[in-house]
């Protein structure tokens, strides 16, 4: 592990910083164990530091940076508390006074600073383990940790690997090989064209995929899980290895509603999303993914949810999941991270490997900058891989067509690269903002187990008359997601609130967001995602929450607790419950760094249309500027899903494929 370079006073404002947040407690004070270490014990500062260099835009780094030097700089200590000192000139609860005068703060920035910092120091000190392999905090509550390696492990993928710069010549070069690239990949693989996939993360082996949480943010997920809105509200996550988001999602499979098909056709100009041509495509996936719902047993946490609503009358149903096999037990439960066993369908074991099956080629740890475009069509692309010396390589793809399946994040970045200029390239980005509820209950919940995502319910998600709501879904909870999730109010209650992780689960309020947001490509060819909530949006993650709060408590919740910094905490066995939640809810606001949001879902930075002005490519998902260029991953949606996306990514990319096809 490498550290970033801080001066010596950033490296000493850090590890004050990390003091505060992870203060060394006696254990008379800490009966829990929590914090059986402090920070400086469990080489948090160090973690910390390598977790800052391991920020892949300079421009996130150079903010971290400047907040270290401004609470180290003791006027405006002054001017914000009170107190005329650097921050690691104080006592630890000084210090403690300080950061949270930010994380109260008016000021949005403010606030979005301390959350940097929380999110960095906590999930530097609670996602690794300890030169023993354990941690106090885990003993503290149970969870196990990284598991033994099951007795069957996964299948790797067969990957051609890059020692020097190199030309290839192909039918097809396909950037990214998640839900989109490896469905494209395998269709026409398979019809006998030459495919050569070029994905910009690695290619995980069962035994590679430790579970060790840090680690497996770094190695699977796009930007190593720190990507986040440039506001600071929202941290973005994303597959970034081979299979994309498809490796490590949660395996819900659904189809997009009804009215979300005519209206995408409405927007898009189209009449394809209520066609049969887009359901016979959703049918050919289903059938080679294995969507089911025989492994779909809940664990405890998806059975609240499920007994909430069964309580409460409202709609809850089994989820459709693409597994074979799927044990639904512990292992299940760190799926997130890889499914070590092989019994997750995504395109690693299936379209991909019918892909390489016939000859096309995948090349990992691969960069693309641009497409090139000779004689006004596309003609391949051009990126680089790192090779295991650490030398640069340059990697030449020569093709007839091009199909960029980057991501809805860098999907745009690639195209603006190239040359691209259509206005509504990096348009229309939408998140499906995800906040939750937690609630705490008398007996274990141990909400890192069971199936990934087994429940779900639609009972709000239509709460304005044209589709856009809330739907209720769960999803493990580990470590990472506590210490980057939930809100904070001081040292002591944090040690609270991680002490009860075992007997806690989330009631999760995914927001079809209406508002969307841009995906803006800076001078240095990076992309940056700007994103903020609106007042409408903010309103349906109202009702969202509290109709959360009703199942939670439904079900037998001891305490709810919202993800504001500070949470707002309800006892639901105490009269007037509600209105104190709302209340305090609505005291603190939904907008703007006051609460915890996540994308797990990105969509729309290149959507599919009829008409150049309001779309960046056709419905065949062929660029509208240049011939033989397509986009085939969730930027092409015309407007958010509103349920996961990966089915629906899937089955448009199988349209896009055979219309390659029938174009040659």
């Amino acid at each position: 592990m490498s550290a970033v370079t801080l001066t010596s006073r950033e490296r000493s404002t850090l590890s004050a910083i990390c003091d505060a947040l992870v203060p060394v407690i006696y254990r008379a004070n800490d009966p829990g164990g929590v914090f059986g270490y402090g920070a400086e014990q469990a080489g948090t500062p160090e973690r910390a530091r390598y977790l800052i260099g391991e920020l892949r835009d300079d421009r996130d780094r150079a903010r971290l940076r400047l907040l270290l030097r401004a609470l180290d700089a003791p006027l405006i200590n002054f001017l914000f508390s009170g107190r005329f000192a650097s921050l690691a000139a104080m006592a630890v609860s000084e210090r403690e006074r300080v950061l949270r005068s930010w994380a109260f703060s008016r000021i949005p920035a403010r606030r979005a600073g301390f959350q940097a910092l929380k999110r960095l120091v906590h999930v530097a000190h609670y996602c690794w383990p300890a030169a023993d392999g354990g941690h106090p905090a885990w003993e503290a509550t149970g969870y196990p940790g990284p598991l033994e390696p099951p007795a069957e492990r996964a299948a790797t993928l067969p990957v051609r690997s890059v020692t020097g710069d190199v030309t290839l010549d192909c039918d097809v070069a396909v950037v990214g090989s998640g839900a989109g690239g490896g469905v494209v990949a395998g269709v026409l693989a398979e019809a006998g064209l030459r495919v050569v996939v070029l994905e910009k993360g690695p290619n995980p082996r069962a035994e590679a995929m430790t579970q060790v949480e840090g680690e497996m943010l770094g190695a699977l997920y796009l930007d190593g899980g720190l990507l986040m809105t440039q506001n600071g509200s929202m941290p973005i996550l994303s597959g970034s290895c081979v299979g994309g988001g498809t490796t490590i999602n949660w395996t819900t499979s659904l189809e997009i509603p009804d009215g979300v098909r005519g209206e995408w056709d409405a927007v898009s100009g189209l009449d394809f999303f209520e066609s049969r041509r887009l359901r016979e495509s959703y049918r050919r996936v289903g059938a080679r993914i294995g969507i089911t719902t025989a492994h779909s047993e809940p664990g405890r946490r998806d059975a609240i949810i499920e007994e909430g609503c069964r309580l409460l009358g409202w709609h809850v149903d089994a989820q459709p999941r693409n597994v074979t096999d799927c044990p639904s037990g512990l292992e299940c439960g760190f799926c997130g991270y890889g499914c070590r066993r092989g019994a997750k369908n995504s395109t690693v074991s299936t379209y991909l490997a019918d892909a390489v099956a016939s000859g096309s080629e995948v090349v990992p740890d691969c960069t693309v900058e641009r497409v090139l475009v000779e004689g006004g069509r596309a003609a391949g692309v051009e990126g680089w891989v790192r090779t295991e010396e650490g030398a640069l390589a340059r990697v030449t793809v020569r093709s007839g067509t091009v199909v960029v399946a980057a991501g809805t994040v860098h999907t745009p970045a690639v195209l603006r690269r190239s040359g691209l200029v259509n206005l509504n390239i990096g348009k229309w980005l939408r998140l499906h903002p995800v906040t939750a509820l937690g609630a705490v209950f008398a007996d274990r919940v141990d909400p890192w187990t069971g199936g990934l995502q087994t429940r779900y319910s639609e009972e709000f998600a239509d709460m304005d008359g044209g589709g856009y709501g809330c739907r209720f879904e769960t999803g493990p909870v580990h470590f990472a997601l506590a210490a980057s999730g939930f809100g904070w109010e001081s040292s002591a209650q944090h040690r609270v609130d991680v002490s009860r992780l075992g007997h806690t689960t989330v009631g999760g309020v995914l927001l079809r967001d209406r508002e969307p947001g841009r995906v803006v490509v800076g001078s240095d060819g990076r992309p940056r995602a700007h994103y903020e909530i609106s007042r409408a949006d903010a309103a349906h993650v109202r009702r969202g929450l509290v109709s959360v709060a009703e199942v939670l408590a439904a079900a037998g919740a001891e305490e709810l607790v919202s993800l504001h910094t500070p949470p707002v905490r309800v006892h639901p066995s105490r009269p007037g419950w509600r209105d104190d939640l709302l209340r305090g809810m609505d005291g603190r606001g939904f907008r703007r760094c006051r609460m915890t949001y996540i994308s797990f879902h990105q969509m729309g930075t290149a959507r599919m249309g009829r008409d150049p002005a309001t779309s960046a490519v056709d419905g065949q998902g062929q660029s509208h500027e240049v011939p033989g260029l397509y986009v085939a991953d969730g930027s092409t949606f015309p407007t958010p899903s509103g349920v996961n996306p990966m089915l629906t990514i899937m089955a448009i990319a199988d349209h896009i494929a055979r219309s390659v096809l029938e174009a040659r």
